[in-house]
């Protein structure tokens, strides 16, 4: 759990920074075209748990879709700004939440959501686990995740002095992720992988959408 600490405070300190800062790493139109790309995921969805919130972005896209949201992070400075930006959709309730180890029961939500959050934690497969605990049998993972791999040289350098300019060095658990990777860890914590896509503009995100075995 100290580790989890750890990672939280890193990334409340940049909380009051964090949207703006992530437009100049990502760029706008990868932004763009993976809030298209999420959009359509949860169409109809009934109740969805997104772990790893940040300031509540990717949350306003799910919950106009989805029947209810949870919105969580382990991060209070983080929460509050969701909740500012969120605290008006009568369908969203955001809470305080380590993605390891959530207080929520078995089984109780139908599709959960992680938005760059596998490729900064220290344990991902753990946070998987926790994911499929708390899914119903059948129940829909979504995965959003930045990364460099694959990219160009010039494209990857840019994008590392971006993230130091805005962010600092980071911490040591963040890590390049491939598709490759992303899918054993979904393999590896008992989900079917039902789609994978890469979006390749500025940098590139890996989007994958899989589903809890039954």
């Amino acid at each position: 759990m100290a580790k989890s600490r750890e990672e939280h405070a890193y990334w409340g300190k940049r909380a009051g920074a964090y949207d703006a800062a992530t437009a100049y790493i990502v760029g706008r139109q990868t932004q763009r075209e993976t809030e298209r790309w999420l959009s359509s995921r949860f169409k109809e969805s009934g109740e969805v748990l997104e772990l790893g919130c940040g300031t509540g972005h990717f949350s306003r896209i799910i919950a106009e879709k989805a029947k209810h949201l949870t919105a969580t992070d382990g991060s209070p400075e983080m929460l509050d700004l969701a909740k500012t930006r969120l605290g008006k959709l009568p369908n969203t309730k955001v809470l305080k939440a380590d993605c390891y180890h959530t207080s929520l029961p078995d089984s109780a939500f139908d599709g959960v959501f992680l938005g760059n959050v596998l490729h900064i934690v220290q344990r991902p497969l753990d946070v998987l686990y926790e994911c499929r605990r708390i899914l119903k049998p059948g129940g829909s993972l979504v995965v959003v995740d930045a990364t460099s791999y694959a990219m160009p040289f010039r494209s990857k350098l840019a994008m590392g002095i971006r993230y130091l300019r805005k962010f600092g060095i980071p911490p040591r658990e963040n890590r390049i992720v491939s598709p490759d990777d992303l899918a054993r860890w979904l393999y590896g914590a008992g989900f079917l992988l039902e789609e994978s896509r890469v979006i390749s503009k500025e940098i590139n995100i890996v989007c994958m959408k899989g589903r809890r075995e039954t």
